[in-house]
């Protein structure tokens, strides 16, 4: 009987086609270089030039894919007009019409997912500040992650620059990555202070500006605008995005592995439910976890960093010959 395949739920959660479009247009002046941005997608350039077409968190992340592989990671630097105000939607008309700056801020946290479907975010009161923090929603690669917290940035920057007139005096901006060779363009692109290696991408707005008015400030707008944010943000999470939680909670694990009682506590549910659940997607927490264990063991044996006893402790395995045993499963079909 054949193995049945568990289906990706990145394939069902919608995402904003006018970000593909315009990039694609951006980075694809040839129709052959168009096809490679477009490569294991799951539109083609027919369907996307229907204004009302709409793609899938699976194309979003690996359009982002091709464009680090094939523009580089630095990207969102050379297409700034995908993360104007233009671009946001109603995103960006309900926090502009929200009645105040730390209102707006809220919106961004409630809605950020809408326009950036990859993304995890909430807002955090501090002493003197309030921490817009956001962070991957689904497992990315590094060189992806690097680029697509730098759009989410951009974005939520350009709303909250039209709110402040221009006025981000006190703004900073962080990101959980190493400065970047490109460090100097990013500082010309955001209004504020950056600050790099982080623990967490976040956004750093303090209380009296937060305390401003919006000079949009409109009710009926902003009513209208959080009704069409609510309708989208029902379609996301409708969707069952378990296995994404927990390919995002192997992904943050950088050494040992997690198991499934770790995995069941951090998502609250019990492990027979984890269990239930799981098999009800069609997959099982063995299959998640192998398939993390060998997308790390790939990266380490590209590396060439870690003698062959470090990549087997690295990953939870009892000895060497365990992990070459894998090693063995893993690649010899590839």
């Amino acid at each position: 009987m054949a193995k049945r395949t568990a289906p990706d739920p990145r394939r069902s959660i919608p995402a904003p086609a006018g970000y593909i479009r315009f990039l694609l247009r951006r980075f694809g002046p040839s129709p052959a270089l168009r096809a490679e941005l477009l490569q294991g997608t799951d539109i083609d350039e027919v369907r996307l030039a229907d204004p009302a077409a709409e793609v899938t968190l699976f194309t979003f992340i690996t359009f982002n894919d091709n464009l680090c592989r094939l523009v580089g990671e630095a990207w969102p630097l050379d297409a700034m007009a995908a993360f104007s105000t233009s671009m946001q939607g109603a995103l960006e008309v309900a926090v502009r019409s929200a009645p105040t700056i730390g209102e707006g801020l809220d919106v961004l946290a409630r809605f950020g997912q809408v326009r950036g479907p990859f993304l995890s975010v909430r807002l955090k009161r501090e002493a003197k500040a309030m921490r817009l923090i956001y962070r991957p929603g689904v497992a990315i690669s590094e060189p992806g992650w690097r680029a697509l917290s730098a759009t989410g940035a951009f974005g939520m920057a350009a709303m909250l620059g039209a709110l402040m007139e221009g006025d981000t005096e006190g703004f900073s901006f962080y990101f959980n990555w190493p400065t970047p060779k490109y460090v100097d363009r990013m500082r010309e692109a955001l209004p504020g202070t950056l600050k790099f290696a982080a623990p967490e991408c976040a956004i750093v707005v303090p209380h009296d500006v937060c305390q401003r008015a919006s000079p949009f400030a409109d009710a009926a707008l902003h009513a209208t605008a959080l009704a069409e944010l609510e309708q989208t943000s029902r379609r996301i999470h409708g969707e069952d995005t378990l296995v994404l939680q927990i390919e995002r909670l192997l992904k943050r694990r950088r050494a040992g592995r997690l198991t499934e009682d770790d995995a069941a506590e951090e998502l609250g549910l019990s492990r027979r439910t984890l269990v239930r659940r799981l098999s009800e997607s069609g997959t099982t927490f063995r299959t998640l976890l192998d398939a993390n264990l060998k997308e790390r063991a790939r990266q380490m044996l590209e590396d060439r960093k870690l003698s062959r006893d470090e990549m087997a402790k690295s990953l939870g395995f009892e000895d060497p010959t365990s992990f070459s045993r894998a090693c063995r499963r893993w690649f010899r079909a590839d």
